[in-house]
């Protein structure tokens, strides 16, 4: 079993939002035995999350940056640095039950593709979109959310094993968060955690399914 140090990521800081102003903290932290571009290659297709991701399993691309298409309904699906979506989330995700969608309205403020020739991890930020219909303003609700793909080699010898280290971190600060820690804290900290196990399992089963 790999043990990964830091597993919530509670000592990371968001690149707006230091870690002792945030008044909500989640995280959560995985090994997946396959290389970083293949997890960031599932990661960043929003097109693949029906298949895997039981948390979001649908997120609409509202806006491209620099996107030549004029037709909102024709835009790649493909995450990439400022991508406005919106996140569909099932709080409940592992019930049967009728549940309306919860909708997150996200900007991407940063993207960095893994390169494991320079040993780069790959790094993408979603922040609050403030131009989304409803946004309120920083002092009520201010979150940012960090995804870190980095190539990693756990073992010695004969015994190493190659995979990817992903981590999943979110900081959240204004007057509403009291509320959202309360009322969803605990359920927030599963999902987060059922976020990435499930993309271990599809990815895995995927790269197993191919051998």
């Amino acid at each position: 079993m790999t043990t990964l140090s830091d597993p919530k990521n509670s000592t990371r800081a968001t690149p707006g939002i230091a870690v002792a102003d945030a008044v909500f903290q989640i995280g959560s932290s995985i090994f997946i035995a396959a290389p970083s571009t293949r997890v960031w290659e599932v990661l960043t297709d929003t097109s693949t999350w029906p298949e895997w991701n039981t948390f979001i399993p649908r997120a609409t691309i509202r806006e491209q940056a620099d996107s030549q298409d004029s037709d909102p309904t024709n835009l790649s699906p493909l995450l990439r640095k400022g991508t406005r979506v919106t996140f569909h989330v099932r709080m409940d995700p592992e019930s049967t039950k009728p549940q309306a969608a919860r909708d997150v309205y996200l900007l991407i403020t940063e993207y960095t593709a893994p390169n494991p020739e320079t040993k780069t991890p790959g790094r993408i930020v979603w922040v609050v979109d403030r131009d989304a219909p409803g946004a309120m303003s920083p002092s009520l609700l201010n979150a940012e959310r960090v995804h870190e793909i980095t190539d990693v080699e756990i073992g010695e010898g004969e015994n190493v094993v190659k995979g990817t280290e992903v981590r999943n971190w979110e900081l959240q600060a204004g007057w509403m968060v009291y509320a959202i820690k309360w009322m969803f804290g605990a359920k927030l900290q599963y999902n987060f955690e059922l976020w990435v196990s499930d993309l271990k399992r599809f990815i895995e089963g995927k790269e197993g399914g191919s051998n």
